[in-house]
């Protein structure tokens, strides 16, 4: 594959559709589920839509890259941090939905 951004836009965006399809699930492991007992689905679909980011940045990436591919190497780094940027985001809206 010549654009690894592609498939790593496919993954969050899979990651992101699981989440929003299966809200009872608790699917979350640096989410502290019991401090939410009964909205875990809303806290699923909140963490769902917040998870399109990563894939809204490597979509970004991959047609960065696709017109100038020696930028390659620095767009890898906007993943990890959009990825952080994500998980920091949800835990810190997690505790909206405490009791």
């Amino acid at each position: 594959m010549n654009n690894p951004f592609l498939l790593f836009a496919a993954i969050f965006l899979l990651l992101a559709l699981v989440l929003y399809a299966a809200p009872g699930r608790k699917l979350l492991n640096f989410v502290h589920y019991p401090t939410a007992p009964g909205d875990v689905a809303r806290l699923n679909r909140y963490a769902a839509l917040r998870l399109a980011l990563p894939a809204l940045v490597n979509l970004g990436c991959a047609w960065a890259a696709a017109d100038r591919p020696h930028l390659m190497v620095p767009l890898v780094f906007l993943t990890p941090l959009s990825v952080l940027a994500v998980v920091v985001w949800i835990a810190a809206g997690a505790r909206r939905f405490g009791a």
